[in-house]
């Protein structure tokens, strides 16, 4: 009889032992704000100005646009993107620079803003976070 409640009382404790060590107790998971997860914005349009090599930003008239593209396009027509050292620029086919744009090409420009900041400005109706191009792909001028 003692020996079967002895048993039965370390079987308890090393089962309540056992679950405490396997227990995950948050390693790993980050502290404080989550990270942005980024979310894409292809804009398609004609450039409304033509940038200078100091140039920080290029102004678009967009004519398509993703779904989030879309919201920076209702919000102000022309948009506003800023470019930075390492945004890319494309042109023919080949590598490009801020400076060979002109105005009245054809572009694509792709950026990425986080998903978060975008829904809070939605969500209370306040100016849209600023969005800095990846890329910037110019078609040259349409041909009649």
């Amino acid at each position: 009889m003692r020996l079967t409640k002895l048993v039965t009382v370390a079987l308890a404790t090393a089962a309540l032992a056992a679950s405490s060590a396997t227990a995950d107790p948050g390693h790993g998971k980050g502290k404080g704000k989550p990270s942005c997860k980024p979310a894409p914005v292809m804009l398609a349009g004609t450039l409304a100005s033509e940038p200078a090599t100091g140039d920080t930003s290029v102004q678009l008239m967009v004519k398509h646009a993703n779904r989030l593209g879309r919201l920076y396009a209702k919000a102000g027509n022309p948009v506003t993107v800023v470019v930075d050292a390492n945004t890319r620029y494309r042109k023919d086919g080949g590598s490009s620079t801020l400076d060979a744009l002109a105005q009245n090409d054809r572009a694509f420009v792709f950026a990425k803003v986080c998903r978060a900041d975008v829904k809070a400005a939605v969500a209370s109706s306040s100016v849209l976070p600023a969005m800095t191009a990846r890329t910037v792909l110019d078609k040259g001028q349409t041909q009649a």
